[in-house]
């Protein structure tokens, strides 16, 4: 069979479809990556046909506002004029991405769309094919409501009625940008009503999702619907063509004994990252704590003159580096969150935006780290009492060898075949 791909986002959203694509190849099937632009030398990489999707809306969040969103800078009052900001500018991307979707599955004519939740002309193209498309989400308490949990996109629970309100209102608000966004291409369905109602319905009781997170940490709520499931997390094999480099051996092998902590906010950047990068760095010297500091997509920055026991690398791929390290501290992304417990190491969070919140709440309540402080609140008095607390506390790793050892067995990636497939 033919499957698209579709996906908007960081790259944290193009991991978890990279890793089913990664399955779906193996088993035989023709797939084709439909993502922004500055993901195509990833996708290629990994084996994929790319189609390429508007590389302004992440050249965005790169852009002034969304550094100050994702790094909190200023007064709340001061993000949210910075939000509108950014939502005022993405209103022609987004009409562009749109038609960019459109554009990219009448080409390929898919016997199957896989796409991520803010792919509207996706789930419209599935309302008119029953069957043959699939929301996959990297990202719990998106599309389904959570009794425990408000949305993903709330970060304060004001208890169970309120928690299942927010769920009713976001997915009332998504089902309406939805038909306003797909109006223009009504043409593109005959026979087809693709209003509010119809689309909120189609969301709420015929729309396949899979959430592709670790039931140990979320467990899937049983009065869910039965097309809506956790198989588990998924991860591609990411060391086929890369080798460690020197320096990074030789200070591994130098502080073997001393356990480093690896530091990394991913794909996150931030408003201020020298000085977020220096903050870390007075910590790290003042208690000799042997550490990596990942700078991938800049939120933290290559500083020169640094001790020996404090290394740089960038973009290395996590999945070597866990096992050989202490604990980690990072942004708490879906991705990153579960590889370290994967990998039983310790974590703890600096939340920037979104489900990051959600996971540093998470991992702290399961017992496999302390609660993080957001990335706003981080200075040389709050980092100092969280790294020394993560390295000293040894139930935080006695708990992430637990979490890792129950992970290890619960994705079956047949039995996800088998679902993608059906």
């Amino acid at each position: 069979m033919k499957y698209l791909l579709l996906s908007i986002g960081t790259r944290g959203d193009m991991e978890p479809f990279l890793a089913v694509g990664d399955m779906l190849l193996k088993a035989g099937h023709e797939t084709v990556c439909v993502m922004p632009a500055q993901f195509q030398e990833l996708a290629e990489g990994a084996g994929f046909p790319f189609e390429a999707l508007d590389r302004r809306f992440l050249e965005l969040i790169d852009g002034s506002a969304g550094r100050a969103i994702m790094g909190q800078k200023g007064s709340a009052v001061n993000r949210v004029v910075q939000l509108g900001k950014l939502a005022w500018e993405s209103l022609s991307i987004q009409r562009d991405l749109v038609k960019e979707q459109r554009d990219a599955i009448f080409k390929h004519q898919p016997d199957r769309i896989l796409y991520h939740p803010k792919c509207v002309f996706a789930r419209a193209w599935g309302i008119c094919h029953p069957g043959r498309a699939i929301v996959i989400s990297p990202i719990p308490n998106w599309l389904h409501p959570v009794e425990k949990y408000p949305h993903i996109a709330i970060n304060t629970n004001f208890g169970r009625r309120s928690n299942l309100l927010s769920y009713a209102v976001i997915n009332y608000l998504t089902a309406l940008m939805s038909a306003r966004s797909v109006k223009a291409f009504s043409a593109d369905f005959p026979g087809h009503q693709l209003n509010r109602k119809a689309i909120a319905k189609y969301m709420k009781e015929q729309e396949r999702a899979l959430y592709l997170v670790s039931p140990t940490l979320f467990p899937r709520p049983a009065y869910w619907p039965d097309q809506a499931m956790v198989p588990g997390y998924f991860e591609r094999p990411k060391t086929g063509n890369w080798s460690p480099p020197a320096g990074l051996m030789d200070f591994l092998a130098r502080f073997k004994d001393e356990h480093p902590t690896f530091i990394t906010f991913g794909s996150m950047v931030n408003a201020a990252p020298d000085a977020t990068t220096n903050v870390i760095l007075s910590v790290l010297r003042k208690h000799q704590i042997p550490a990596i500091i990942n700078t991938s997509s800049g939120g933290l920055i290559h500083q020169e003159d640094v001790p020996s026991h404090i290394h740089f690398v960038n973009n290395i791929p996590y999945e070597w580096i866990f096992p050989k390290v202490h604990s980690v501290v990072h942004h708490g992304g879906s991705g990153t969150t579960h590889t370290a417990l994967k990998h039983q190491c310790a974590s703890l969070i600096i939340p920037h935006i979104i489900d990051q919140f959600f996971w540093n709440k998470r991992v702290a309540a399961l017992g496999a780290g302390p609660l993080g402080i957001k990335i706003k609140q981080l200075n040389e008095t709050t980092f100092e009492q969280l790294i020394l607390d993560l390295r000293s506390n040894v139930s935080y790793g006695e708990k992430a060898i637990e979490l890792g050892q129950l992970m290890a067995g619960e994705a079956s990636g047949k039995a996800l075949l088998e679902e993608l497939t059906r």
